[in-house]
């Protein structure tokens, strides 16, 4: 399983210093993958080593009281257009400096080998290509060790197409009821409603394999249709399952 190491960069540190004692707020702009591997250490980077074209969007940060205590910046990542699989294995975090401008603030790395830090061709297909939207989803939650004070003095600029951020996935998804004859056919697919409800029982059983064998550091996705979301059943049989559901989109993120 892909996990990941965190850090403010050189740059990110003297800038939020700076800020913080002139009592300003440093906020966070925008999020991008690569596909590199650096050579020095990581903090005195300022850009990524391999940047990768894929879909990157940052969400609200939270700060988790521990020791040491950090700051988490979930990052999405999806393979939305993508015609080819690539490998995550660094993640930024930019934010604005004094002047305005972008720099990077946080730099996360692959913590050992590739795994399931790939993402595959996108296969939503319409008759001109592939389709805007991606049918895979990454979340890196971004970790760094700051102090509560540093944190009340970062905000994110969340995009409006950023992914509703709720609570995080902790236990499993049922299947949803079935409640159509077997031999009804699916008009959007052409598929049978059992195919369908067999292939969508086989999709949720490999969440539950991944969730089991410890799926760190990522986040699976499963886009319903607006009319199956009170379909879902929670593991203990009522209620929907905890995840992140975003009814705009039409995806529960598992």
């Amino acid at each position: 399983m892909a996990r990941f190491k965190s850090t403010i960069t050189d740059k990110g540190a003297e800038v939020l210093t700076a800020f913080l004692a002139a009592g300003k707020q440093l906020v966070l702009t925008s999020a991008a993958a690569g596909d590199g591997v650096a050579q020095v250490s990581p903090n005195t980077l300022t850009a990524l080593v391999n940047p990768i074209n894929v879909n990157t969007q940052i969400g609200e940060k939270t700060f988790v009281e521990s020791n040491p205590s950090y700051m988490r910046i979930p990052v999405q990542v999806t393979n939305a257009g993508l015609e080819a699989a690539v490998y995550v294995r660094e993640v930024a975090v930019y934010a604005l400096d004094e002047n305005e401008s972008p720099f990077m603030f946080s730099y996360s790395w692959l913590d050992g080998e590739d795994s399931d830090n790939v993402l595959p061709p996108c296969s939503f297909q319409t008759e001109e290509g592939l389709a805007g939207e991606g049918d895979t989803v990454h979340v890196h939650d971004v970790a760094v060790v700051v102090t509560n004070q540093e944190n009340s003095g970062i905000t994110v600029n969340v995009g409006s197409g950023s992914y509703v951020t709720t609570a995080q996935m902790v236990a499993y998804a049922a299947p949803i009821v079935h409640g159509h004859d077997a031999s009804q056919i699916e008009e959007s697919t052409g598929e049978t409603v059992e195919a369908v409800q067999r292939r969508q029982d086989f999709d949720i059983s490999a969440i539950q394999e991944q969730l089991d064998t410890g799926f760190t550091g990522t986040t699976v996705t499963h886009t319903f249709a607006p009319a199956q979301i009170d379909q879902w059943k929670g593991y203990d049989g009522t209620g929907l399952p905890e995840g992140i559901l975003d009814t705009v989109e039409n995806r529960l993120y598992l």
